[in-house]
C-alpha cells in the first residue's frame, strides 16, 4: 500500500528533486551534470511523459527504458551488445 501517491507520483516527485538539483548545479558551475534515468517511463502516465521530456530537453540525459519514447532526439538501439542509430 502507498501511503504517499501512486508509484508514478512518486516517481514524477523524484523527477522534479532532480531536476531542481541539475539547476542549483548549474547556477554553482555553469554547466549542466549529465541526469541518467533508469526505466522511469513504465511508472509515467503519458502526460507526466511528455511534460518530463519538455523539461529535459536542453540537458545532458541518458535514459535507459523497454518502452520507446515518443519526440527522441538522439536515439540509441541496443541489441545483443551492439548500437543501432
Amino acid at each position: 500500500m502507498n501511503l504517499y501517491g501512486s508509484q508514478g507520483q512518486q516517481r514524477t516527485a523524484v523527477l522534479t528533486l532532480k531536476l531542481s538539483e541539475l539547476e542549483i548545479i548549474y547556477d554553482e558551475i555553469g554547466e549542466y551534470p549529465i541526469l541518467l534515468l533508469d526505466d522511469f517511463m513504465s511508472e509515467l502516465d503519458e502526460k507526466r511523459r511528455k511534460n518530463l521530456l519538455e523539461n529535459i530537453e536542453q540537458k545532458q540525459v541518458l535514459i535507459t527504458c523497454t518502452d520507446k519514447i515518443e519526440n527522441e532526439k538522439n536515439l540509441f538501439n541496443v541489441k545483443n551488445g551492439k548500437i543501432f542509430y
